[in-house]
């Protein structure tokens, strides 16, 4: 049977590190990896996205008033090791939104949110080829500013999340990894609460070189439709795609990157983006 080397253990959970990142910003889910006793692995990303046709309702439209909306964001995201089965984590935005439609929309750009979580591994337990581990990640997500938020062009929603979440995640001896998040968002203010699912694979194409596909969807409780109300209460759905990569460069830096599209969606834009990023890993 294959085992991980000390090596490519680095290589997986810097990258899982990676693909935790992206839960707030970049619609990849969260994992089964934790940091281990007094480990901190921190990363700062650059991220772009646009799109020029939206659903409203579940009808796919494109409006020369909206044009196309472009954001740009600098992220920072940040997880401890309290404890060999505990994380402390957070993540930071400052996000900048601009469109050229040819309505009056005005551009922003201002610190967005701050999530705030544990992750805690509750359940472990060997399983063929692999573990199986079970974790509890709840977390809060609060603004950093007074942004607006009932825009074409907010950069977020602007209110508090209190998010219940779970992750399911398997790895194989070999360095494979499989991880199921899901759970419960509580949305306070209007917008509906969510019930985000999120399924991330990883894939060892080298020592050095970790692929990870991802898959993502939100379904709201909202009712209302772009037009019907405010932005922030209409019920925003989405379902998205796409793979992250990275690359360790030695035992304590690496590089990240990804790519995600949007394949359907409610009350959202149909949105295509990139990032890409450093990871720094501080401890033995």
């Amino acid at each position: 049977m294959l085992r991980l080397g000390n090596t490519c253990r680095a290589t997986i959970g810097l990258a899982a590190a990676v693909a935790t990142l992206s839960s707030s910003a970049f619609a990849q889910g969260d994992n089964g990896f934790l940091r281990g006793a007094g480990r901190t692995d921190a990363a700062i990303t650059y991220a772009f996205d646009s799109y020029d046709h939206f659903w409203v309702g579940d009808n796919k439209v494109e409006d020369p008033g909206v044009g196309e909306i472009t954001r740009e964001s600098l992220n920072l995201w940040v997880a401890h090791g309290l404890r060999e089965d505990l994380d402390l984590v957070g993540s930071f935005s400052l996000v900048e939104v601009e469109n050229d439609g040819t309505a009056p929309f005005r551009d922003e750009r201002q610190l967005q949110d701050m999530v705030l979580g544990v992750k805690w591994r509750a359940f472990e337990q060997r399983v063929g080829p692999g573990a199986f581990s079970l974790l509890a990640a709840p977390s809060v997500k609060i603004p950093m500013s007074h942004y607006q938020a009932n825009a074409v062009t907010a950069i977020g929603d602007g209110q508090i999340d209190y998010r219940a979440r779970a992750i399911a995640h398997y790895r194989f001896d070999f360095g494979a990894f499989i991880s199921l998040e899901s759970g419960f968002d509580y949305r306070t203010e209007q917008p509906g609460n969510e019930i985000p699912v999120n399924l991330t694979v990883g894939i060892p194409v080298t020592q050095y070189v970790t692929l990870m596909p991802f898959y993502s969807t939100v379904t709201s409780d909202g009712d209302i439709d772009i037009g019907q109300g405010d932005f922030p209460a209409v019920e925003e759905e989405s379902e998205r795609v796409g793979v992250s990569i990275y690359a360790r460069l030695n035992e304590t830096i690496g590089l990240s990157a990804g790519w995600k599209t949007t394949i359907d969606g409610r009350n959202t834009g149909e949105v295509d983006g990139y990032w890409a990023g450093l990871v720094f890993r501080i401890g033995s």
